[in-house]
């Protein structure tokens, strides 16, 4: 069994840690959290450690781990800084997760409790699936993408990099969303939304353009 480290010690992070508890599969060591108000803290049983440099200390041949930031764009540079010192990151499957035979699924990924992933998906790097979450037939989440709770997602979209949907959002079929774009909680896609944008609404529109 391998030594995992959670990168993050809120609530996301926490999350993360019980998914990876359930799978049986890893020596949980704790979490590592660069706000050092947490340092020294219990959570969930788990001591916070340190910083991320106190990753850079240990054998990384024999410590993993998995990033429990929700912010695409955080996870993103969590990634970058692991792969600087040589960090292998884990992908954690929930047990109860339904995962199909032919799903491709990247490093750093987390897919959490009843969430459920159909034939011909291909799952890119450090993507969070929450929960309850259905991803349908051939659809392709690119690297960074997060996914709150009770998301439904048809058969063949595309989310590209860093997308983030908001709790409860559904996608209809063939749909493509642009790169770090955001979506509101209870929208409704039917027509592709580009990138860096905001998106809200049933049907779902751009009401913003992020920088």
């Amino acid at each position: 069994m391998k030594d995992l480290v959670v990168i993050g010690a809120g609530g996301h992070g926490r999350e993360t840690l019980w998914a990876a508890k359930a799978t049986d599969q890893w020596n949980i060591l704790g979490f590592v959290d660069d706000d050092k108000t947490t340092h020294g803290q219990t959570l969930c049983g788990y001591s916070v450690l340190g910083d991320f440099d106190w990753l850079g200390r240990q054998d990384l041949d024999q410590v993993y781990a998995v990033c429990g930031i929700g912010k695409p764009k955080l996870r993103k540079q969590i990634a970058e800084r692991g792969r600087a010192i040589g960090l292998n990151f884990s992908t954690i499957v929930h047990p109860t997760a339904l995962m199909a035979d032919q799903v491709g699924i990247g490093e750093g990924t987390v897919v959490a409790a009843y969430a459920i992933v159909t034939p011909g998906a291909r799952i890119g790097n450090h993507v969070f699936i929450n929960l309850n979450c259905t991803v349908s037939h051939d659809t392709v989440l690119e690297d960074y993408v997060n996914l709150a709770p009770a998301c439904n997602i048809s058969g063949n979209v595309l989310l590209k990099q860093g997308v983030h949907f908001g709790t409860n959002v559904s996608v209809i079929p063939g749909i493509t969303v642009g790169e770090w774009t955001r979506i509101g909680a209870g929208s409704v896609i039917i027509r592709d939304i580009p990138a860096n944008t905001v998106a809200v609404g049933a049907p779902a529109k751009v009401i913003k353009q992020n920088s």
